[in-house]
């Protein structure tokens, strides 16, 4: 499993905007911002570059479809791919066939309510652990779950309403946790002010919950 750390706030080249599909396109233009537009173009044109290599393939001829979950994916015995972007920072991960990768980037926000969220979405012993770290290391710890959380989520297509059910242990091998999945969690440096995790889990995913 490789993930790639991508800077969306450089000259956009005009290779990316070729390379994008029509969906893409569409909801690029769709998009209220030139500078999401812009972040939206180049997440994507990374995305297709890489998964280009990774295949032998063009960049603009790769054919991505959906399956049942409306996961992105390849054609069956391609890799396994997932993409994240929050502002200026975007991952690509990729697994090989056989896997699910899930990948998440999340800038730190400190005008949130994060230990009222953790309160509602967070398992018992998650929220104890950002109570007893303090608040500066509560809120940074807060983003680590949940970049961790939505990593897995996405690995496994179960959808947001699942997310309340995965649990996070800490400890010398972190991993994530669901009633019937598992996988281990891996953090990720981005950059200040960022939190990021990739998690990987077996290629049979759970029942999709919303």
């Amino acid at each position: 499993m490789k993930v790639w750390r991508v800077h969306l706030d450089r000259p956009e080249r005009p290779g990316w905007w070729r390379c994008l599909s029509g969906a893409e396109r569409e909801r690029a233009l769709a998009l209220a911002g030139p500078l999401d537009r812009r972040r939206y173009v180049a997440a994507h044109a990374a995305l297709r570059t890489v998964l280009g290599r990774a295949c032998g393939v063009p960049a603009g001829r790769l054919r991505l479809t959906v399956d049942d979950a409306g996961r992105p994916r390849l054609d069956e015995g391609r890799p396994d791919f997932n993409l994240s972007h929050s502002d200026a920072w975007a991952l690509v991960a990729v697994a090989p066939p056989g896997m699910r990768v899930g990948v998440d980037v999340e800038r730190v926000r400190a005008d949130l309510d994060h230990l009222g969220l953790a309160r509602r979405l967070y398992q018992p012993e998650e929220t104890a652990r950002l109570l007893a770290a303090g608040p500066d290391e509560g809120l940074a710890g807060y983003f680590r779950l949940w970049t961790a959380k939505e990593a897995f989520i996405k690995a496994t297509g179960t959808g947001l309403a699942g997310l309340s059910d995965v649990l996070i242990r800490e400890g010398s091998a972190t991993s994530v946790r669901s009633r019937s999945l598992s996988g281990p969690v891996r953090w990720l440096d981005v950059a200040p002010g960022y939190a990021a995790a990739v998690v990987t889990i077996a290629s049979t995913p759970a029942p999709r919950t919303g």
